[in-house]
């Protein structure tokens, strides 16, 4: 695991973005040659804060004295926070955000108040970001978009979103991570602003594919956020180079990764960025550490804890006393190694994947030390820390630590029995009620642990049959999203010459609706419906003028409060349309209706094709892949609930009318996990 900051997105990106939009001007008139020379400092101070800390200093110290009102004065207090976070001088950044929130909550709520609000949330999540406590950064940035989503523009939001994301990374929530990368993505298509936005978004999508361990999918987002690298600010670029370089490192190409942190640590040149700079070379030491190199990591080891131990960060002590431990053992020096390791054994708040790297030299140290049921232990341990890091050499040595603590346990069982045998040669006299009573106790104790072992083999493989399904679920689901989706654009090519663009519109509309229920277990009725009827207006043209579609929804029910599986309205509604009306001549008809029904509700699909004719030696319910498919997503919803989803499909029985009726009955809280 590579050691990394994301503080914000990064530091330029919103320095810009703060500075220039919190166009507060209080509750006097300010003319704008004021506002403009305000401006003209305060970008003249930031930009300069690298180079000429004095110059920078001065010019908020002028701002200040020049602010016309009390917005601007603390427009230039959130400045001087800005500048201060450039410096690393974070305990200044939380004291004037805190103050800016003082003064804020005084005033009338305002869309300028709530820009400034947002500004100070954001600077105190990025602090406690530093300090790794990660619950009250994430705290904060919530407020901070909460207020920005107050205010007046939309330009922030994105980066926000991006903000959120890094800290439900690094607290190793991915889904929660991805769910709000999304977010940002889908927020800067909405304001027009993707072109800036893409490039973080893309490598912090690849950041999370590769905690999961998912190289490939990592690799692709990570070559689409470099195809963006030239036109990125400093602070961006090194972002990326050191999580390109983590990439590496997990994938073990030490070499690829040292190429990627040295990268990383040559963009820092000519600036004052101590922090980053001592970041690359812990980095670096890890990397030497695994390029059998230890002069060179002892090297860049010893130059990153002269900074650290100054402002004592935790987490970076931390990480590099386990690195030394590493070093340590590779140098067969356990006794150093011990000294190391014990530094670091308080590990709370840091991160699981510096846990796991411990864990690996615990597990070596007392390998070594030929206390092979402490190393297995911590190989037990690291395995349940993170299950997806396994490899065939990990699991080996699990199996050679496995081995050798049963043989040693069964030497010790073997040494007792003996020495009880011993016992009993010497003490021929001892009375049999005691041994009746010694036996009972022996008996009772394994029973004990015969029961207790049997209920812990229960809970694994009930654990194991919920991750069972759940994947077998999401399996399914994807089986049916891609074939849809290939079957439209199929068809739409065909006839794109003549396709209106409203109708691509809607095609565009449609792929993003799929791409977003696809990890979905259940969706609302609203967003079914949205989605079925953006299907059917691209369907509706080939369908010809006698094409008629009805929606009735009981008014007494809230679509978006229903919840049913994703494609479950869809699928008929494909199939109805394919099979029924598309071949048939004259007036074409489709019917959706919602109704209650006992407790729950009853959705029907009528059409009024030819009816319903099942497909010979079909040995499940449906006529192709999808009604199969949602016949088995139903299946396995079914079984973890009481009550169940019922699904039919049948002919009409009128006389005189044919044509093909499918019922779903969905009970009311269906559990859909």
């Amino acid at each position: 695991m590579m050691y990394y900051y994301k503080t914000s997105k990064n530091l330029l990106l919103f320095i810009t973005i703060f500075t220039l939009s919190l166009s507060c001007k209080g509750k006097r008139n300010v003319s704008e040659t004021a506002t403009d020379k305000l401006e003209q400092q305060l970008k003249q101070a930031i930009d300069s804060v690298n180079q000429n800390r004095t110059f920078t200093f001065h010019q908020l110290s002028e701002a200040l004295q020049s602010a016309t009102d009390s917005n601007s004065y603390y427009r230039v207090r959130h400045t001087q926070a800005e500048a201060y976070f450039y410096i690393n001088e974070f305990d200044s950044v939380k004291s004037i955000s805190n103050c800016i929130l003082a003064y804020c909550n005084r005033q009338k709520s305002s869309p300028d108040i709530y820009e400034l609000q947002s500004a100070a949330c954001n600077y105190l999540g990025n602090y406690h970001t530093q300090m790794y406590n990660l619950d009250s950064a994430l705290y904060y940035y919530q407020k901070s978009l909460d207020y920005s989503l107050q205010g007046k523009s939309s330009i922030k939001w994105p980066d926000l979103y991006v903000n959120i994301a890094d800290n439900y990374v690094r607290k190793g929530d991915f889904a929660m991570g991805a769910t709000y990368f999304r977010k940002a993505l889908h927020v800067s298509d909405s304001i027009q602003n993707s072109s800036q936005m893409r490039f973080p978004i893309y490598f912090g999508l690849g950041q999370v594919y590769m905690e999961l361990r998912d190289f490939d999918i990592s690799d692709t987002y990570f070559r689409q956020a470099e195809k963006l690298y030239d036109d990125r600010n400093l602070s961006e670029k090194f972002t990326f180079c050191n999580n390109r370089g983590n990439y590496y490192y997990y994938k073990e190409d030490y070499t690829q990764a040292l190429k990627w942190f040295r990268k990383a640590l040559a963009l820092l040149s000519g600036g004052d960025y101590k922090f980053y700079v001592s970041l690359c070379q812990l980095n670096l030491g890890d990397i030497f550490l695994n390029l059998n190199e230890p002069d060179s990591a002892h090297y860049y080891l010893n130059k990153s804890y002269d900074y650290f131990s100054t402002i004592q960060n935790p987490t970076a002590l931390y990480y590099i006393a386990t690195i030394r431990a590493g070093l340590a053992l590779k140098e067969n020096n356990t006794a150093l190694a011990a000294q190391y390791l014990d530094k670091t054994k308080d590990n709370t708040g840091v991160e699981v994947n510096i846990v796991t790297i411990r864990n690996k030299y615990l597990q070596d140290y007392y390998y070594r030390t030929g206390n092979y049921k402490k190393a297995y232990q911590y190989q037990s341990e690291n395995i349940a820390l993170n299950d997806s890091i396994r490899t065939d050499r990990a699991l080996k040595r699990a199996f050679e630590l496995d081995m050798r603590y049963k043989q040693d346990t069964t030497l010790m069982k073997k040494e007792l029995i003996i020495s009880e045998q011993a016992t009993q040669v010497s003490k021929l006299q001892i009375s049999f009620l005691i041994w009746a009573a010694g036996f009972t106790i022996l008996l009772l104790l394994a029973l004990f642990v015969y029961y207790h072992m049997k209920k812990q083999r229960d809970i694994q493989k009930l654990t194991f049959t919920n991750d069972i399904t759940k994947l077998r679920m999401e399996n399914i689901r994807n089986r049916i999203s891609p074939h849809f989706l290939l079957n439209m654009l199929n068809h739409e090519i065909q006839s794109a010459e003549q396709a209106s663009r409203s109708k691509l519109y809607l095609l565009v509309d449609l792929l993003r609706k799929s791409l977003e229920m696809t990890d979905q277990s259940c969706i609302s009725l609203k967003e079914e419906i949205d989605f079925v009827e953006t299907y059917i207006q691209l369907e509706k043209e080939s369908l010809g003028q006698h094409f008629s579609y009805n929606l009735s929804i009981d008014p007494t029910l809230h679509p978006e409060k229903i919840e049913l599986p994703p494609m479950m309205v869809q699928i008929p509604v494909e199939n109805a349309i394919k099979h029924a009306l598309r071949p048939k001549e004259g007036e074409k008809q489709l019917t959706i209706t919602v109704e209650p029904h006992g407790n729950g509700i009853i959705i029907k699909i009528e059409d009024n094709g030819t009816g319903y004719a099942p497909m010979e030696n079909s040995t499940t319910r449906g006529t192709g892949t999808g009604t199969k498919v949602l016949c088995q997503t139903i299946d396995l919803l079914n079984r973890k609930n009481k009550e169940k989803i019922d699904f039919s499909i049948n002919s009409k029985q009128l006389p005189a009318e044919s044509g093909t009726i499918v019922t779903i009955y969905i009970p009311d809280n269906f559990a859909f996990q």
